[in-house]
């Protein structure tokens, strides 16, 4: 993990930080990949109540780098959804991402999820690549009637569990043995 970051799961007093983390984001690393329109608009329909909510449990973690709140993700285990992730602005490429992703996908694998997937930003759609994930088509996300954002389905299989040793794998898996 990152040096000096470390993740726990969200609590109801963590809402406005994960509101601000979320808005910070957006406003800052989707410019380009989005239209300042498509941006503000996102912006504004986040709000601190949208996070946590009882009635849609989610797993979301925290990266906290001191005292500071630098990350989230968010899962449905159940799933296998990231729904989202997202690292504030100065903390981009310092591992935050990172270490939220793979703790997230070891809660999934746990929860005996298959694949998780995800609908990427375009700005993000290489971080995932890079850790795994397939494209599978293009995707919107739909914010208002006016306003749907260009996002990318992807997924990424379950990996192998890695055999312990003295392990084999099942004949199933394994060639076939020459015969007499």
């Amino acid at each position: 993990m990152a040096r000096g970051l470390s993740l726990r799961p969200a609590t109801p007093g963590d809402r406005r930080a994960l509101w601000r983390i979320h808005s910070r984001s957006v406003e800052a690393l989707c410019e380009g990949a989005y239209s300042p329109r498509e941006v503000r608009t996102w912006v504004e329909l986040l709000r601190p109540d949208g996070y946590l909510r009882p009635e849609q449990p989610r797993t979301v973690l925290v990266a906290e780098r001191g005292r500071h709140l630098v990350g989230f993700g968010q899962l449905d285990a159940f799933l296998g959804e990231l729904e989202a992730l997202y690292v504030v602005p100065e903390e981009v490429g310092h591992g935050v991402g990172s270490a939220l992703l793979a703790s997230l996908e070891d809660l999934a694998w746990r929860a005996g999820a298959k694949v998780m997937s995800l609908d990427a930003s375009l700005n993000a759609e290489d971080f995932y690549r890079a850790k795994g994930y397939a494209r599978l088509h293009a995707a919107r996300r739909i914010l208002t009637p006016e306003v749907q954002l260009a996002c990318v389905r992807m997924r990424k299989q379950r990996p192998a569990s890695p055999l312990r040793l003295g392990e084999r794998r099942s004949e199933a898996f394994t060639s076939p043995r020459p015969g007499p």
